[in-house]
C-alpha cells in the first residue's frame, strides 16, 4: 500500500505542477483607434470661355495727296511681294523698280521665327521705321511718291533692298 500512496502522491504533484505552470496568454491585439480621414472637397473648375484676342497687324499705307480735287486714277499696279523663308532668305532682294502707287508686301513664311525690316534714310522712314512681322503675316507699304527707298532686314544680316519708284 505504501507504493500505492507514493504513486498517488507523485500523480498529485504532477497534476499540481501541470496546473500551476501557466502558459503565456495570447498577446492582446491592439484595437485600432479610428483616425479621421481627410477628404478633399472637390471645387468646381471654371470652364474656360473663348475670348477673342485681337492680333495687331501693322499695316501702314502712306496717304500723300498733292491736290484735293478728284482725279480719275489709273488702276493700281499689282503688289510686289517680298518673302522671308525659314532658310533665312529674303526673295527677291536687290534693286526693284516700281511705278508710283505700287504696294510692296513683306510676308513672313518662316514658321520658326519673326522677321522684320528697318528703313534706311528719312525718305523711307516716312513710310515705315522698324517693323517686326510675325509668322504668316504681311506688312504692306504703298509708295505714293517717286524716289529711292532703301531698307534692311532686322534678323538677316546684310539683307535688304532698294525700291526705285518712278
Amino acid at each position: 500500500m505504501k507504493k500505492f500512496i507514493v504513486v498517488l502522491v507523485v500523480l498529485f504533484i504532477g497534476i499540481l505542477f501541470a496546473g500551476c505552470t501557466s502558459q503565456q496568454a495570447p498577446a492582446a491585439t491592439p484595437t485600432p483607434t479610428e483616425v479621421p480621414t481627410m477628404v478633399a472637397t472637390p471645387v468646381p473648375t471654371p470652364v474656360p470661355t473663348a475670348v477673342p484676342t485681337p492680333v495687331a497687324t501693322p499695316n501702314v499705307t502712306a496717304n500723300v495727296t498733292a491736290n484735293v480735287t478728284p482725279v480719275v486714277t489709273a488702276p493700281m499696279p499689282p503688289a510686289k511681294i517680298i518673302t522671308f523663308s525659314e532658310f533665312l532668305t529674303v526673295t527677291p532682294t536687290g534693286t526693284i523698280y516700281l511705278p508710283v502707287n505700287t504696294t510692296v508686301a513683306w510676308y513672313n513664311a518662316d514658321p520658326y521665327k519673326q522677321h522684320g525690316i528697318q528703313s534706311i534714310g528719312s525718305l523711307t522712314s516716312q513710310y515705315f521705321g522698324k517693323v517686326v512681322i510675325p509668322y504668316g503675316k504681311f506688312y504692306n507699304v504703298t509708295f505714293s511718291k517717286a524716289g529711292t527707298y532703301q531698307y534692311v532686314t532686322i534678323y538677316q544680316p546684310y539683307s535688304g533692298g532698294t525700291f526705285i519708284v518712278k
